[in-house]
């Protein structure tokens, strides 16, 4: 009988110790998780952004890790674009890309080929610049309030206008 009150009260003790561990990691990482969520919130919006090779972007990034990044031509018409999934992680920003976006005959047309195998990478320099692993620098210039999203079929948009 005695070793069934011990192997009872050192199971119990077993599952308590489980429990206050388990809520011990919830209290230390839910907000770590906050914390990187409103930094990403921070970055969501739409941005005209400028990058070593490319005359102008936009970058439209949405607090839930989606979003898409447009590419215009010396003369502020749209040329291509693409869908992203993006993710703060600290001062690293990871992103994939996705649809394909083309400006043919002054009308947009998308085409979605699944995810890219390949990540970008990016250091978040300060509030303002984002520096590519190997290479080209982004500068976000300033927000775009009146920014829409192309659609499919529609005539291509100008930054210019």
């Amino acid at each position: 009988m005695k070793y069934l009150r011990n192997s009872l009260s050192n199971r119990v003790l077993a599952s308590f110790l489980q429990t206050f561990a388990v809520v011990l990691v919830l209290f230390l990482l839910l907000p770590l998780a906050a914390a990187a969520e409103s930094a990403q919130q921070k970055w969501a919006g739409n941005w005209l952004v400028v990058s070593e090779g490319d005359d102008q972007l936009v970058w439209q990034l949405n607090a839930d890790g989606s979003g898409y990044a447009y590419g215009f031509n010396s003369g502020g018409r749209l040329t291509h674009g693409f869908a992203i999934n993006w993710q703060l992680d600290g001062d690293r920003v990871r992103v994939r890309t996705g649809a394909s976006l083309h400006c043919k005959g002054g009308v947009v047309s998308v085409a979605f080929r699944g995810w890219s195998r390949s990540t970008l990478l990016f250091a978040v320099i300060d509030g303002r610049h984002w520096l590519q692993a190997g290479g080209g620098l982004l500068s976000f210039q300033r927000r775009l309030s009146s920014w829409n999203t192309p659609k499919a079929g529609s005539s291509c948009p100008d930054i210019a206008s």
